[in-house]
């Protein structure tokens, strides 16, 4: 088996071993352009989608936070609440 000084004395000393050598490190140096260009346009639909979807749902989240804020009053109205106190009124969770 050949150690690394070898085989780098090879390609650099052998001008075909030289030109398969640069080839392949272009080809790898493009394919890593454009897979960091994908990444980018990934990334970017991927956001774009989020912010379409949370648009999309702003009123649905809107009643869910107003709701989850209700449900929390009542559930704290109904501990402070003992047998015998309620005098009438809207309930809450109603």
């Amino acid at each position: 088996m050949k150690t690394e000084e070898e085989i780098a004395e090879f390609i650099t000393k052998n001008p075909l071993a030289w030109r398969i050598w640069m080839t392949g490190y272009e080809a790898g140096l493009a394919q890593g352009r454009i897979d960091e260009r994908v990444s980018t346009d990934d990334l970017a639909d991927l956001t774009a989608r989020r912010i379409m979807t949370l648009q999309d749902c702003e009123e649905h989240i809107r009643k869910t936070t107003k709701n989850t804020i209700a449900m929390g009053q009542a559930i704290e109205a109904r501990a402070n609440t003992t047998v015998g106190t309620y005098r009438g009124g809207p309930i809450a969770w109603e």
